[in-house]
């Protein structure tokens, strides 16, 4: 049997690239930071901004080394209270966008920080992929809010 090779470094150089190919040349994002941390990773954040949209957002950006996925996630916070009583909505509602939630432990002001997450998968990987995946972010997140405002 044919053992897969992991991706190396020129690999995860070459998707960083690519990434800021697709968000900063052809979405017009800004690129706000991005770094190379002790562990091999290359981790960027983008600001986004959408013409229905007036809020500026950060689309956050992980290229593990040796993997074979990217990993996308978008902020939302949360009062506790609101998150203490409609957790198991928010995140029923998440997975039906097949977005994981991260929540932080709540901050002095009650808010909770959460990072909506989904992966795409490398060897698949394009523009239109790029698309799909903040689309379908971006949509998790709207769709979480209207349902919490309308509570």
């Amino acid at each position: 049997m044919k053992e897969k090779r992991r991706p190396d470094r020129s690999d995860l150089e070459a998707m960083r690239n690519q990434l800021l190919d697709f968000a900063c040349a052809r979405h017009d994002f800004k690129l706000e930071s991005e770094d190379f941390p002790f562990d091999g990773n290359w981790n960027g954040v983008f600001l986004i901004r959408f013409r229905d949209n007036l809020k500026e957002d950060r689309l956050y950006c992980e290229v593990p080394l040796g993997e074979h996925f990217i990993r996308f996630g978008l902020e939302l916070e949360i009062d506790e209270q609101i998150w203490h009583q409609e957790h198991e909505n928010i995140l029923r509602k998440a997975s039906g966008y097949d977005i994981a939630i991260y929540p932080s432990l709540p901050k002095e002001n009650k808010q909770r920080h959460c990072r909506l997450s989904a992966r795409a998968w490398t060897p698949n990987f394009g523009q239109r992929i790029f698309g799909l995946t903040l689309s379908n972010l971006i949509d998790c997140k709207k769709a979480i809010l209207s349902m919490l405002s309308k509570n």
